[in-house]
């Protein structure tokens, strides 16, 4: 018998004790705990010992790309962030100032057009971007850089599946659902509840918000 673990949450699924293999569930079968799709588990192998540690990682690889100039819409995704990282340090005017600094860019910003394969390849660039990232992050031992970057990396792997199911079943795949994104981490939820606690960065649900 097998184990499985949800790469977001952490929940086991453990077939001697759940009495069905986890590939006989159905495919739109998800994590209990969390919600996970089940695309997100993976088969614990009886070596891992360590079910949430991340400092274990390895630098596989040190190359990097050319740094690249920050598109106007980038400049004002960080300087939100930065924003709501000011306002949980009670830092009232350096949150505005940041603000202002986020609405600057949005406006200077294009609107974005494209299609589902653009937005496919953003997001596997993203998942280049992040691993490469974790890679230095690891090699420098720097444990806040590495648990920002798990939380980047379990919210943009949610966002690959959701693409993928939509890819799928096209705009049935969102009728008579709602779709939720976390206000801390970015975690999308399609369902009609979200979890009661984000998976990813374990703020109670009153965090995760409705796209409208």
């Amino acid at each position: 018998m097998k184990k499985y673990r949800c790469t977001l949450c952490g929940y086991i699924y453990d077939e001697e004790i759940e009495k069905v293999k986890f590939e006989d569930l159905p495919e739109d079968w998800i994590c209990p705990l969390c919600g996970a799709p089940k695309a997100l588990f993976e088969l614990i192998e009886e070596k891992d010992v360590s079910i949430s540690n991340i400092d274990d990682r390895e630098v596989v690889s040190e190359s990097v790309d050319e740094l690249r100039t920050l598109t106007n819409l980038e400049l004002s995704l960080i300087c939100s962030n930065l924003a709501r990282g000011c306002e949980k340090q009670y830092l009232e005017e350096e949150k505005q100032l940041f603000l202002e600094l986020s609405q600057y860019y949005e406006k200077r910003s294009q609107n974005l057009e494209g299609t589902l394969s653009d937005v496919k390849e953003m997001n596997i660039k993203d998942l280049d971007y992040l691993n490469q990232a974790m890679n230095i992050a690891s090699k420098f031992q720097d444990r806040g850089a590495k648990r920002i970057l798990t939380w980047a990396t379990k919210s943009s792997n949610i966002m690959k599946i959701i693409l993928d199911n939509y890819e799928k079943k096209g705009i049935e795949y969102l009728k008579h659902t709602k779709i939720w994104v976390c206000d801390i981490c970015g975690f999308v939820f399609v369902g009609d509840v979200p979890p009661e606690v984000c998976p990813v960065c374990k703020v109670p649900n009153f965090k995760i918000l409705e796209v409208k």
